[in-house]
C-alpha cells in the first residue's frame, strides 16, 4: 500500500474509530452501523502492534525490551529500567491502541456483519488480530476488561485472565473454522491488510501458530487445557517457512527511518544489555553468528579507543547517577546498526538517520515468526504433545530459521551472511542437544533460543522469561519500586492499570480479588506465572 493512501485510509477512519481522549475511550460504536473493514483493518494493525516510533517505544524500548534485557537504558531522562511506572507512556502504548484501535473496532464491525453478511470473512480476519492484541494485553497487565469492554461502558467489568485465555482459543478457532471454508460472495481485504494482503491462508497459519503460543503460555498453570488447545493447533496448517512471517509494513516519512526500532536506535538512549552480550558470545563454543546481525561493535572500538572493547553490553537497572561513568557510556557500548538492518559496514553514524537507505526503510515489523513456531513446536515435543514432531529437530529448525531470517536484509558480501559456523555453532557448547538431558536442561535450550530468535520482539520474550525463567537474567543493579528488592534478585512481574482506568473504573480496577486475589501492582503475578524467577 502506497504510503499516501495508507494515511488517507488512517485519517478518514478517525471518523469511526478514534477519539480525543481517554474518557471517550468506549463511546458507543453501535450508533456507526455500517462501519467498512477495509477503512478499520489498516489501523488495527498499524496502531494495535506500534508501527511507529513513538508508542514502539513507549511499549518495547522502555519497558518489555527493558524487562526481558534485550537492551539497557542509557538515558538519564527514563526511569522505567529501574522499575519506575508511567501511567501515560502505558496508556498511550498498550491501554489506548488495543482498546481504542483493536477491541471497538472488532465490536463494530461485528454490528454490521447481520446487514453486511459480505463482511464474515474480513471480520474473522479482525479477530485473529484483536487475539494477538489481547494475548500481549493479559500477559502485560493480568485481569482486564474484556467480555465487556468496546461497547461503549466507561466502567467494563473485569475478566479474570483464564477466561480471556479461554475466550481466545474460541476467537481463534472459530475464526479458522469460517475461512477455511472459503465462502463465496465473500469480499476480502488487499492492500488495505498491511501484513499479508489478503491472504486468508496465511492468516489461517498465522491463527493456529497463535494458538499453538497461547496453548503453550498455559503449560504449568492448566497442562490439560494447554495439551488439549496445543494438540488441536498442531493438527491444522502451521507456518512452515520464513515466508509465512507476519510482518507489518513500515511507516516511512520524513522523520521516520522505516521499522521502528531502528527509529528508536537513532534517539542514542539505550544500547545492548550486558545479558544480551553474553548470550550471543558464551552459549556455544563459538560466538553466535547473529552477533554482527543483532549488535554493532563499539563506537569506542571503531575509533581505536585504548582498552575498548568490540563488543559490550551495560546491566539493566544501572542508577541514572553512574549512566556518566565511562563503563555505561554510549560511546564504550554495542547499539544495534547491525547487519540485520542492513549497514554496512555496522557502524553506522552514531545518533544519525542519516546513513539509512530507501531500502532500509522498507524492513517489515515482524510480530510472529517461523523460528517462533519451530520452538513452541520443540517444547510440545518434550511435553510430549501429539503432532508436536522431534524435539531436538524442532529445535534445530528454529535455529537455522533464525540464521535466515536475519540475513534477509543484510548485506549479502558481508561476513554476517557467511555460514561456515552455523553448524559448529548448533552442534556444541551449551546449544548442542543431547538427547539424555533432563526436561529443565532442555527447556532452558528452547527458551533461550527462542530469546534470541523472535528478537525483537519483547513483549513476547518477557513473557516468556515471567513463564519459564529462561533465559536467565541478570539481577538489575537499581529498583526504585519499593515493592520489588533488586538486591534480592527480584523482577518486575507486571504493569498496573493506568490512572484513568483506576480513577474511571475504580470499582472494578481497584477490586482486590483481581489477579487471584492479589489485586493489582507492580509486583503482582499473572495468572500464568507460576513462580519461575524471583
Amino acid at each position: 500500500m502506497k504510503l499516501s493512501k495508507l494515511f488517507l485510509i488512517l485519517s478518514t477512519s478517525f471518523m469511526v474509530s478514534c477519539t480525543n481522549g481517554f474518557e471517550e475511550l468506549n463511546t458507543n460504536p453501535l450508533a456507526i452501523n455500517n462501519a467498512s473493514p477495509n477503512l478499520l483493518l489498516p489501523i488495527m494493525e498499524h496502531y494495535g502492534f506500534h508501527s511507529t516510533a513513538a508508542e514502539y517505544q513507549r511499549v518495547s524500548i522502555l519497558y518489555s525490551g527493558e524487562y526481558c534485557q534485550y537492551l539497557a537504558n542509557t538515558s538519564t531522562s527514563f526511569t522505567s529500567g529501574n522499575y519506575i511506572y508511567n501511567s501515560k507512556w502505558t496508556e498511550r502504548g498498550f491501554w489506548t491502541p488495543y482498546y481504542q484501535k483493536q477491541l471497538k473496532n472488532l465490536r463494530l464491525v461485528h454490528n454490521s456483519l447481520q446487514e453486511h453478511p459480505e463482511y464474515s470473512d474480513m471480520y474473522q480476519i479482525m479477530r485473529i488480530v484483536t487475539a494477538m492484541g489481547t494475548i500481549r494485553m493479559t500477559d502485560t497487565f493480568g485481569d482486564m476488561p474484556y467480555s465487556k469492554a468496546g461497547y461503549g461502558d466507561t466502567q467494563a467489568a473485569y475478566d479474570s485472565q483464564k477466561d480471556i485465555y479461554y475466550d481466545v482459543f474460541k476467537e481463534l478457532s472459530e475464526a479458522v473454522a469460517l475461512l477455511k471454508q472459503k465462502r463465496n460472495n465473500q469480499l476480502n481485504y488487499g492492500e488495505e491488510d498491511l501484513i499479508y494482503k489478503g491472504d486468508v491462508d496465511k492468516w489461517i497459519k498465522l491463527a493456529n501458530s497463535l494458538r499453538l503460543r497461547a496453548a503453550i503460555r498455559l503449560s504449568y498453570i492448566d497442562p490439560q487445557k494447554a495439551k488439549e488447545e496445543g494438540e488441536a493447533a498442531l493438527k491444522e496448517v502451521l507456518f512452515s517457512s520464513n515466508a509465512d512471517n507476519a510482518a507489518l509494513e513500515s511507516m516511512v516519512d520524513k522523520i521516520t527511518y522505516g521499522h521502528p526500532f531502528v527509529n528508536c536506535s537513532f534517539y542514542n538512549e539505550f544500547k545492548a544489555s550486558e545479558t544480551m552480550v553474553n548470550i550471543l558470545r558464551n552459549t556455544s563454543s563459538i560466538d553466535d553468528p547473529r552477533l554482527p546481525l543483532i549488535l554493532s561493535k563499539t563506537e569506542a572500538w571503531i575509533k581505536g579507543e585504548k582498552g575498548s572493547q568490540e563488543y559490550k553490553g551495560l546491566p539493566n537497572g544501572v542508577p541514572a547517577s553512574e549512566l556518566s561513568q565511562p563503563a555505561y557510556t554510549n560511546m564504550n557500548n554495542s547499539g544495534y546498526w547491525s547487519y540485520m538492518w542492513g549497514f554496512k559496514l555496522n557502524n553506522a553514524t552514531f545518533g544519525s538517520g542519516d546513513k539509512v537507505t530507501k531500502e532500509q526503510k522498507l524492513i517489515p515489523l515482524v510480530i510472529m515468526n517461523y523460528a517462533e513456531v519451530c520452538f513452541l513446536k520443540a517444547e510440545a515435543a518434550l511435553r510430549n504433545w501429539s503432532g508436536a514432531g522431534e524435539a531436538k529437530d524442532n529445535y534445530e529448525a528454529g535455529i537455522r530459521a533464525s540464521f535466515e531470517e536475519l540475513r534477509t536484509y543484510a548485506p549479502k558480501d558481508s561476513y554476517a551472511c557467511n555460514t561456515q559456523f552455523d553448524e559448529t555453532y548448533i552442534t556444541t557448547g551449551k546449544v548442542k542437544w543431547e538427547d539424555g538431558s533432563d526436561f529443565e536442561t532442555k527447556l532452558e535450550q528452547i527458551i533461550t533460543q527462542k530469546w534470541l530468535g523472535i528478537f525483537p520482539n519483547s513483549v513476547e520474550a518477557w513473557a516468556e522469561f515471567r513463564r519459564t525463567g529462561y533465559p536467565t537474567l541478570q539481577p538489575i543493579k537499581q529498583s526504585l519500586e519499593p515493592s520489588i528488592n533488586a538486591a534480592n534478585g527480584e523482577f518486575i512481574k507486571k504493569l498496573r492499570y493506568v490512572d484513568n482506568e483506576l480513577i474511571n473504573n475504580s470499582a472494578n480496577s481497584q477490586d482486590p480479588d483481581l489477579n487471584g486475589g492479589k489485586g493489582d501492582g507492580v509486583n503482582v503475578r499473572v495468572w500464568w506465572d507460576t513462580a519461575r524467577y524471583k
